[in-house]
């Protein structure tokens, strides 16, 4: 080694030891000043990379925090932990595809994955993903891996939404229930609206008007709760004491927080069903400006535009909520009876069906599949071809009737995608990722990523 290598060496460990010290007095700038002229004296000093990625993810920076890790990994491929804190990133990126191979590699390459905060991350993946039970799994790994785990309320609180979602309701509570004893860093606020929803769910209406009341006594401003009590004067009429409380509980959210689509979808909802059509139009508009990707927007969307018979408009809306999400059985429902409406049999059955496979409890679905059934069986084939002349009318607005009623609501509701009359047809479910549960050996004999440690049997450390 030369004296100009020596010399560069001694300030790369200068500059790094420099960073270290600025980093442990909280002068993040000054260290992240250092740790670069380390990286000038030698672009691949992992220590330096390693820094200011971590500074970069505290600080929320996630795309250079990225590109650091990233760095990292071009020179040590094998770092597991560089993966786990990758994934990290991505997760909170919500790029849910790049978190999940860089979990897989995390777990290929670290010696002993029985790190709570890959499995933390692992857990809100799979919650993301709606793989609830996968969630379950990890997060009670975490739990079980470190009980004292830093985000523990956070991961009860997750719990307790996942047991909403799988419909144990009674299990969901206690969750919520525990974290109301130490929420931080969650709101209380947030956590009796999640208790107001459930009783909702519950039927326990009552008890769900008591917590918003609640709520609103000691925040009379929260949206979020004004929108759900709205909402629920709207499922529940006898609780309201004044007509039309579920609207102007709406618009006083909407005032409040007037970028949340979620109110204009519930204002569209209770307008369609005052069937003031024209004001449903309105809010459903301003919903999916806000919110273009929300199939239930879409559907509803399809439910107005198919009341006004403007049933070309309400295939299109349909069919923008099925691209958008295919699993989806009430739209199968009411894209079957649009269908059935305009007299195509075929179609509607084929709907249904669809809509069977993902609810095959719905009874309602059963009975219209019966009578489509029916139906094509007891009719000719020439009256099949007249129904089938009756819906091309009617799809290029030939109908008179159709015509009168389209003048009557506007029609500039952002435009969905032209697609076939024929229903779609979706391919498998192959976003919804998963992490199979591994063996406990934790070698890898074939070369591929290890699966992951089952999560129910992971021993204290």
């Amino acid at each position: 080694m030369d004296i100009l290598e020596k010399l560069n060496k001694i300030n790369e460990n200068s500059w790094l030891s420099c960073g270290i010290l600025w980093e442990s007095m909280s002068e993040i700038e000054k260290a992240l000043f250092c740790y670069k002229n380390v990286l000038r004296c030698n672009p691949v000093n992992i220590k330096a990379l390693t820094q200011m990625a971590t500074i970069f993810r505290v600080q929320e920076r996630y795309q250079q925090s990225v590109q650091y890790f990233q760095k990292i990994l071009q020179f040590d491929q094998a770092n597991g932990a560089i993966w786990s804190a990758l994934g990290h990133c991505f997760l909170l990126m919500e790029d849910l595809h790049k978190a999940y191979v860089a979990y897989q590699q995390a777990l290929y390459h670290l010696p002993d994955p029985k790190d709570p905060t890959l499995w933390y991350g692992i857990g809100i993946l799979y919650d993301s993903y709606g793989s609830y039970e996968h969630a379950e799994r990890s997060f009670n790994a975490v739990l079980t891996i470190d009980p004292h785990f830093e985000k523990k309320n956070e991961i009860y609180f997750r719990l307790g939404n996942i047991a909403k979602q799988q419909q144990k309701y009674e299990e969901s509570l206690k969750y919520y229930q525990h974290v109301l004893h130490n929420p931080d860093p969650i709101s209380k606020i947030h956590i009796w609206l999640q208790i107001g929803n459930l009783y909702v769910l519950m039927n326990e209406y009552q008890r769900a008007k008591e917590t918003y009341e609640m709520i609103l006594k000691d925040n009379p401003n929260h949206a979020k709760t004004l929108t759900q009590f709205g909402w629920l004067y709207h499922q529940v009429p006898t609780l309201a004491t004044e007509p039309d409380m579920d609207i102007s509980m709406l618009e006083r959210a909407k005032e409040l927080d007037p970028n949340d689509g979620q109110i204009y979808y519930y204002l569209g909802r209770c307008f369609m069903a005052k069937e003031e059509y024209k004001q449903a139009y309105k809010a459903y508009q301003k919903a999916v400006v806000i919110d273009i990707s929300n199939p239930a927007f879409w559907c509803s969307i399809g439910d107005l535009y198919y009341k006004i018979n403007q049933y070309s408009d309400a295939l299109d809306a349909y069919s923008r909520a099925l691209q958008l999400n295919p699993y989806l059985p009430e739209v199968w429902h009411d894209l079957g009876r649009l269908y059935d409406s305009c007299g195509q049999k075929n179609d509607a059955l084929d709907a249904y069906r669809k809509a069977s496979e993902l609810d095959p409890e719905n009874s309602l679905i059963k009975q219209r599949i019966e009578k489509c059934t029916n139906e094509i069986n007891s009719k000719p084939k020439n009256q099949n071809e007249a129904n089938a002349d009756l819906f091309e009318k009617l799809m290029n607005g030939n109908s008179n009737e159709t015509k009168v009623i389209q003048s009557q609501v506007p029609t500039t509701l952002p435009s969905a995608p032209k697609v076939p009359v024929t229903i779609p047809n979706p391919t498998e479910d192959s976003n919804k990722m998963q992490i199979e549960e591994p063996e406990e050996n934790n070698e890898a004999s074939n070369g591929s990523p290890k699966e992951i440690t089952n999560t129910m049997d992971v021993e204290k450390n």
